[in-house]
């Protein structure tokens, strides 16, 4: 007999260190919240299994860089909050892998606006994805 929980949401404490593979057994959640947890790296796979993912909220974390096939298993992946971390660069092709997004959060990041963040800039002028606020994003140098 195996543990196969049915959790339509989980909320995160702080210091996480997560596997790839954490929230395979998690398969029908549908909110994840990993606000405040000093995350500084999240591994690729890390959300393998969470194919019916609505929202992830990873804001005011640690994090600096995004691997590019972080978001990619998640079809119905509608709102993604990554606001109030360290991010200063995001290839929006990484971005263009989720079709359900509607509502992005990437305020309050280190955004270097050079030749590394081309691809989102680009992403963003084409996409309908409300990116919330979209008047706080700004770059911290150049």
């Amino acid at each position: 007999m195996s543990f196969r929980p049915s959790c339509p949401q989980m909320l995160g404490s702080s210091n996480l260190i997560l596997p790839a593979g954490a929230f395979g057994p998690l398969s029908s959640l549908e909110l994840l919240v990993l606000d405040n947890n000093l995350l500084s790296t999240l591994r690729p796979a890390m959300f393998g299994g969470l194919g019916v993912l609505q929202e992830l909220y990873l804001r005011n974390n640690d994090l600096d860089h995004l691997p590019s096939d972080t978001f990619k298993d998640m079809p119905r992946l509608s709102q993604l909050a990554l606001s109030g971390n360290l991010l200063k660069a995001m290839d929006g092709n990484m971005l263009a892998q989720i079709p359900s997004l509607k509502k992005l959060h990437l305020h309050n990041n280190s955004w270097l606006c050079d030749c590394n963040i081309v691809h989102l800039v680009q992403w963003m002028k084409q996409t309908n994805v409300s990116l919330s606020p979209q008047e706080a994003l700004k770059c911290e140098s150049s």
